[in-house]
């Protein structure tokens, strides 16, 4: 009889064994599940705002017919570690983009479909070649026409809540990477920073951009003036 009592206690102390041992589990799995949990949730809103960032960029860019404004350009160069400002206005028509620099050496550029000019003001000399995606190294401002569906040209990223990333899928000239600031404004972009492949940058800072006014196409024809010379290159 006491071996049968010893027996049952033996039994009884597995059971709890196993009943302690089958919760400690079930604890252990929902602490598993529940930092999982908590991870992915922590996750979503810089995930959930780079892309409302992407969303926002590309419809905004589908709903503008023509867009202008004032732009502030910093531009360092690394090997001579020296950096330069300057500042202009910029006015883009579907697949036009007039560029204008103004101060001390005024210059306007003109991009049309596959046609770039570059007009020197003061040397009273435009130079006349092909644009390209090579040249997407020199003349970033050309990146704003390509904002429309970002996915098709370049890998994107997330790298703050208010910044994208672009990472060209193809090949742009010496172009690394672009940063995007994202805007609440009407017009979507803040900033861009164009990275190339020597660490050199180029900032450019918009400002006063208003969208869909008409713009005239006049504005992105050059005509050059009597005492001018045009390069072909």
């Amino acid at each position: 009889m006491c071996q049968k009592i010893a027996w049952i206690g033996i039994i009884k102390d597995m059971e709890l064994f196993t009943i302690i041992k089958t919760n400690k589990l079930n604890v252990s799995l929902k602490l598993v599940r529940n930092t999982l949990l908590f991870l992915i949730l922590i996750s979503l809103p810089a995930w959930s705002f780079a892309q409302n960032g992407i969303l926002r960029l590309e419809d905004a860019y589908k709903n503008i017919n023509d867009l202008s404004g004032s732009f502030i350009q910093t531009s360092y160069i690394k090997d001579l570690e020296k950096t330069k400002k300057f500042k202009g206005k910029f006015f883009i028509k579907g697949d036009k983009i007039r560029w204008q620099y103004t101060g001390e050496h005024p210059q306007t550029i003109y991009i049309n479909k596959k046609t770039l000019i570059v007009y020197d003001k003061t040397r009273k000399q435009a130079i006349k070649s092909e644009f390209n995606e090579e040249k997407y190294g020199q003349l970033p401002l050309a990146l704003l026409g390509r904002m429309a569906d970002l996915k098709k040209d370049f890998e994107v990223n997330e790298k703050s809540e208010t910044t994208i990333l672009l990472i060209p899928k193809s090949k742009m000239g010496n172009i690394k990477t672009i940063e995007i600031k994202i805007s609440d404004e009407d017009f979507p972009v803040k900033s861009m920073k164009v990275l190339d492949t020597s660490a050199n940058t180029i900032k450019i800072d918009f400002s006063n951009v208003k969208i869909n006014t008409n713009l005239k196409d006049s504005i992105f024809k050059f005509t050059p003036k009597k005492d001018d010379t045009v390069l072909n290159y």
